[in-house]
């Protein structure tokens, strides 16, 4: 049996409650209290993205997405986005490395959405996929992207946050 995931409960403010939450018992999270998820788009220098396809066994099956996931009691939301770049893609990289985008509470969603960008060179970077989580991967053109995005093949909470952000991401990926 697999250890619990504990995760640090947080006020709406991004401060800390004092308290554990646990992912098997997400759904009785109460109202106003939140955990911290950490998203990272990762970019070439060709102005590209990297995305992944979800295992068929996870939520969202065959998805696509960004890289991400909940951060870990004790982890501060840049050290949860090095870990899920490292555990979901292979990449090793380090803290300057990742360029704060937005932080987000979403409605209806016991989380606070913490988004880096990262930009890699990809003939330097071998992509390691996570067994039982992705299954595959693909560098999509920006411009192109934007599209993909949009459609149903796409992980929609995701797109939900991207398109409330699209500005932000349109003026960095255009200073790459």
């Amino acid at each position: 049996m697999s250890e619990r995931e504990i995760w640090d409960a947080y006020g709406s403010n991004g401060n800390k409650l004092g308290y554990d939450l646990y992912r098997d018992e997400s759904s009785l999270i109460p109202e106003g209290v939140y955990h911290i998820v950490a998203e990272v788009y990762t970019i070439t220098r060709d102005k590209e993205v990297l995305v992944t396809q979800r295992h068929p066994d996870k939520p969202w099956p065959l998805k696509w997405e960004i890289t991400g996931g909940s951060v870990l009691k004790g982890e501060t939301p840049i050290k949860g986005a090095l870990r899920e770049l490292k555990e979901e893609t292979g990449i090793l990289t380090q803290e300057s490395d990742l360029r704060f985008v937005y932080s987000y509470l979403m409605k209806g969603i016991p989380a606070i959405y913490y988004c880096y960008m990262i930009v890699i060179n990809k003939n330097n970077t071998e992509i390691k996929l996570q067994r039982g989580e992705t299954i595959d991967y693909r560098y999509i053109a920006y411009d192109k992207f934007k599209e993909f995005i949009q459609t149903e093949k796409f992980v929609d909470t995701i797109r939900d946050r991207f398109n409330i952000h699209a500005g932000l991401f349109d003026n960095i990926v255009s200073s790459i």
